[in-house]
């Protein structure tokens, strides 16, 4: 029997929870901010519109998975005190959830890039790394 979608919201983010509580602490020092590029945000648009939009929205707005903006995507930090490298971990291994670390690192990093972009982040000079994602002890924020 489907799932109803508020049941798939809450089931994510208890997952995104599990993730914050049994993921290793990063040092702030080794990445409290998180830098990206524009070239990395627009091919993060694409790879998200063609892998990410039909559970999470084309706007990240949600759907039958949970909004990856807004008020509801600040959650991550407020409630669980989740982390850019928490999310991107758990990105990297279970999405997309009809084919989990099914991506490439560059469609993966791509992909946070944007997500990142349409929550207040902006691109820096430097772009991301695989890497340096994981790392990332930078907290979720969004001004959306």
């Amino acid at each position: 029997m489907p799932k109803a979608p508020g049941t798939l919201i809450a089931l994510a983010v208890a997952a995104f929870a599990a993730i914050a509580i049994v993921a290793p602490r990063h040092s702030e020092a080794a990445g409290s901010s998180v830098s990206f590029s524009a070239a990395q945000v627009n091919t993060g648009e694409k790879n998200y519109q063609a892998k990410c939009s039909t559970c999470h929205g084309t706007s990240l707005e949600g759907g039958a998975g949970p909004a990856l903006s807004g008020p509801n995507f600040q959650t991550l930090n407020s409630k669980v005190h989740a982390k850019v490298g928490d999310i991107f971990t758990y990105m990297t291994t279970n999405m997309p959830l009809n084919a989990p670390a099914s991506l490439s690192h560059d469609e993966y990093v791509s992909i946070l890039a944007f997500i990142l972009s349409k929550n207040g982040y902006h691109p820096g000079s430097s772009p991301l790394t695989y890497s340096g994602a994981l790392k990332s002890s930078a907290p979720i924020v969004t001004t959306k």
